[in-house]
């Protein structure tokens, strides 16, 4: 039988700070498509296809993680006491073929129960209809992340990977060494980085004019040569964060239509990078605000043109 997967994360979170709240509500988990890629759902006793019902599930106890979600971690008692057993040995000796028997005391450790969370597996289909697997609603909290970082490494030990939701059950940027930071290093938008964003989009997006939609405005934002990239902040999940350096701002740009392109100075976006949306547009902190609609791509058009971007 296939060994589980090694990957662990020691704490969450580092991974979730940039862009949820404290006490924000969240799910995590991995798409459906991708859930059934793992070799190890017979191991763990999970199902290969999707339940017409609503389930959660407990994966079978057969690494250090799931056996921790289902027994329990122990752990030291604090301040650290003894405490003595009795086990009785009993064995052959090889030099004579004598058989020795005798009872001898250990002193241990005396060990309490940190947790057992028997965390599940949740199958859901999201506003998108995204099928998905998700843990139960967990909450972001900064100093406490015990129960997260388990959850996420029980995602690790099946999967290898997992994926941060909203409350909502919409998808945040996947964690990747492409996106592992906010802002990542100088650099233009080419073609392979272009190719990336497209495949993460059909994970997230299932009908295909949305795609579509989605690969004609990054097509347009790519014609105007960004030359940084990355993941949108707190309040702006789902959306991607293009920069122009030499016109001196950043945009913001969302996976799925419905939603809004904003505008900002670099300046103002770096002060104000953990804002909501509504905080955003209540204080007026972006420059512009162009709607997915009929005239996005003359809009945006014409408002690069007038800050001297032309496209490529």
């Amino acid at each position: 039988m296939q060994n589980s997967f090694r990957r662990r994360i020691r704490n969450i979170t580092k991974h979730l700070k940039f862009f949820l709240t404290e006490k924000e509500s969240f799910y995590l988990g991995i798409p459906f498509e991708q859930y059934v890629k793992s070799p190890l759902l017979s191991k763990y006793n999970l199902p290969t296809t999707f339940p017409s019902q609503k389930l959660g599930i407990e994966a079978l106890p057969r690494g250090s993680v799931t056996k921790a979600n289902s027994n329990g971690k122990f752990g030291r008692k604090q301040p650290e006491e003894f405490e003595e057993i009795n086990r009785r040995i009993d064995y052959v000796r090889k030099k004579d073929k004598v058989r020795v028997k005798y009872d001898r005391t250990y002193k241990i450790y005396k060990k309490v129960l940190l947790h057992q969370f028997k965390a599940k597996l949740n199958f859901v289909i999201n506003k998108h209809g995204e099928q998905l697997v998700v843990s139960k609603k967990l909450e972001f909290d900064e100093i406490n992340s015990i129960e997260s970082t388990h959850t996420a490494n029980m995602f690790c030990e099946i999967f290898n990977d997992f994926e941060v939701y909203d409350k909502d059950l919409n998808p945040a940027i996947h964690f990747n060494t492409k996106f592992d930071q906010l802002i990542l290093p100088a650099g233009t938008l080419d073609d392979n980085s272009f190719e990336e964003l497209i495949e993460m989009n059909k994970r997230f997006t299932k009908d295909e004019e949305k795609q579509k939609a989605f690969q004609k405005r990054l097509q347009i934002l790519k014609s105007f040569n960004p030359d940084i990239r990355g993941k949108g902040p707190a309040g702006f999940l789902g959306y991607l964060v293009f920069g122009f350096s030499d016109i001196d701002i950043v945009i913001l740009e969302n996976m799925y239509a419905g939603n809004a392109t904003y505008v900002f100075t670099t300046k103002n976006f770096e002060n104000n990078i953990i804002s909501d949306k509504q905080t955003v547009l209540n204080q007026k902190l972006n420059e512009k605000r162009f709607f997915h609609d009929n005239n996005w791509e003359k809009q945006i058009s014409i408002y690069m043109e007038k800050l001297g971007k032309k496209p490529i």
